[in-house]
């Protein structure tokens, strides 16, 4: 994972200039040069065989050709590259002649990308080793038993590999969620195999928390994309779709082909005849199924803040009002709010340190909740159930009170449930090195429940939340550094520096809206796409959920 650095830099604002005491480094995708593959030359060492194998594996042409040039005939013909990725930090391989016709390769790892096109991080200190036999032929070197598949440094996989996400009905069913793949930047039109890998299903680690709409057995016959309409054509199975799952089908197909460049609308035959969906025409624009979308937030949402202990709204002209009912009075006094996705209902913890609820109209009134958590690093789900930190896992507390569940991690202090419900961000361990933490929500058997953690981040991360689906955004602190924003891609778990205003202490955000922080003196910053500027007065910055 990235490290971020520290610095010195001063920023402007709509008023007096601002010293803020890091630098703030361009943001945005990373485009990388794309590295030409190199074949073989005479003279070669056998190191430098080696060496040349690894660096021509991300040259994904005709079939890694280069790549191949530098096996004996008999392995060049037999070697499966498709067989998997096994990924390694940068400038950490290093390799050790073991003896005339052997070289050792040893590397940290760093994840693996699955036959499934899905890149998973490994275990935190986990080595690659690797032996490479080398003959002889007509005087130059050759490897006569590479390794199945892929060995890629992590700067090799980002500018060899374009990430697209398939798109699952997140459990309980209504909205969408994002399963991250990735495929070969060489190849021109990915709509097919989008396709047979939406129909081949999430993946082992995200299946407890979706289903899908497909029927088991569902194939595709054709993908045809002409004027900008996808013609897509199923196997018969699909036709046993009801209802409901042809709708939900047809929004997994929009959603996910939307992402391929000059598809403007889709239409699903099976076996060449029209499939009927209920509520759409059959040209089915890119726009269309905006109610399952992942984000589940609307774009007019207000964000949320404390000052004076009374929670205040936020909106769109920044605007301070005093949320409805109870919340907005401050008495009693509260801190860390926590507003529902649907923005009907707001958690607070009191002085007393005891957590309290109350609905956003009117006349309402707090109410204790049954558990002795309290809201900071807590979230709200889209059913409605509060989740919040729990030394030996996470609470989950509704009206009725509080299911306490264990998770496979320690010391946790954040829990942050996705807005599509089938993910939790979490921060756990001890408070000076926490870690951020991806974990899937189980619902197969019994309540809900975070499962199957993968590491985000290695700490300190002081804060953690969602910026939309596919990126979360983190707040960490080295020792001796000030606090800083990074955001993450949670497909290639890509890092973007951000670095963060004076003496942060929260972080929060929402799809296609501001970041904003919170700081130890009581102001609310907003990064405004380069530099972070001062915002309003107030604490706990909070979008829904």
């Amino acid at each position: 994972m990235a490290t971020l650095a520290g610095g010195c830099a001063r920023v402007p604002t709509s008023g007096p200039v601002v010293e803020v005491d890091q630098s703030v480094p361009e943001i945005g995708s990373s485009r990388f040069v794309r590295a030409l593959a190199r074949p073989p030359h005479d003279g070669m060492s056998q190191d430098e065989v080696v060496r040349g194998f690894l660096n021509a594996a991300s040259g994904f042409e005709d079939g890694h050709a280069v790549a191949r040039q530098y096996l004996t005939a008999e392995a060049a013909r037999s070697w499966d590259a498709e067989a998997g990725v096994q990924v390694y930090g940068n400038d950490t391989e290093s390799l050790t002649d073991v003896d005339e016709h052997t070289v050792r390769m040893t590397a940290d790892e760093v994840a693996l990308i699955s036959d499934r096109k899905q890149y998973a991080p490994v275990e935190p200190g986990s080595v690659l080793t690797q032996d490479f036999s080398l003959v002889q032929q007509g005087g130059q070197w050759r490897i006569s038993s590479p390794p199945p598949g892929l060995l890629l440094s992590r700067a090799a996989v980002e500018r060899s590999y374009r990430e697209f996400q398939t798109y699952f009905i997140a459990r309980p069913g209504g909205i969408l969620a994002p399963n991250p793949v990735l495929f070969a930047s060489s190849q021109r039109d990915v709509t097919e195999d989008l396709i047979r890998s939406l129909l081949a299903g999430p993946g082992a680690w995200l299946d407890p928390a979706v289903t899908s709409g497909f029927p088991v057995g569902t194939e595709l016959n054709s993908a045809t994309v002409t004027d900008g309409i996808a013609r897509i054509d199923l196997s018969a199975p699909a036709m046993q779709a009801d209802d409901l799952g042809r709708q939900q089908l047809s929004a997994q197909l929009v959603w996910t082909l939307r992402q391929v460049a000059g598809v403007r609308a889709v239409v699903i035959t099976v076996d060449g005849q029209p499939l009927a969906v209920p509520g759409i025409d059959p040209i089915q624009p890119r726009t269309a199924w905006a109610d399952f979308d992942p984000d589940g937030l609307p774009a007019g949402a207000p964000w949320y803040l404390t000052r004076s202990g009374a929670v205040l709204a936020m909106d769109a002209a920044n605007l301070a009002v005093p949320a409805a009912g109870a919340a907005g009075v401050g008495r009693p006094k509260v801190a860390r709010p926590l507003v529902s996705l649907d923005q009907t209902s707001v958690a607070a913890t009191d002085p007393s340190g005891q957590l309290l609820t109350a609905q956003l109209d009117e006349g309402s009134r707090w109410a204790r909740a049954l558990t002795s958590g309290k809201s900071a690093g807590g979230s709200w789900d889209r059913t409605g159930l509060l989740w919040l930190p729990d030394k030996n896992g996470v609470q989950a507390v509704n009206a009725l009170g509080t299911q306490k569940v264990r998770i496979s991690l320690d010391d946790v202090r954040s829990v942050q449930i996705s807005r599509d419900g089938s993910r939790a961000l979490v921060i756990a361990g001890p408070k000076d090195a926490a870690a951020a933490y991806l974990l899937r929500m189980d619902r197969t058997t019994g309540p809900a429940h975070p499962s199957r953690p993968r590491l985000v981040s290695a700490g300190p991360v002081l804060a953690g939340v969602w910026v939309n689906a596919t990126e979360v955004a983190l707040l960490t602190k080295q020792t001796g550094q000030p606090a800083q924003v990074a955001t993450v891609d949670l497909g290639l778990f890509s890092v973007h520096q951000l670095a963060g205003p004076p003496r942060a202490r929260s972080v929060a955000a929402a799809p296609d809206r501001p970041l904003l922080s919170g700081t130890a003196d009581g102001q609310i910053w907003q990064f405004n796409g380069s530099t972070w500027v001062p915002l309003a007065p107030g604490r706990q910055p909070r979008y829904p959920g």
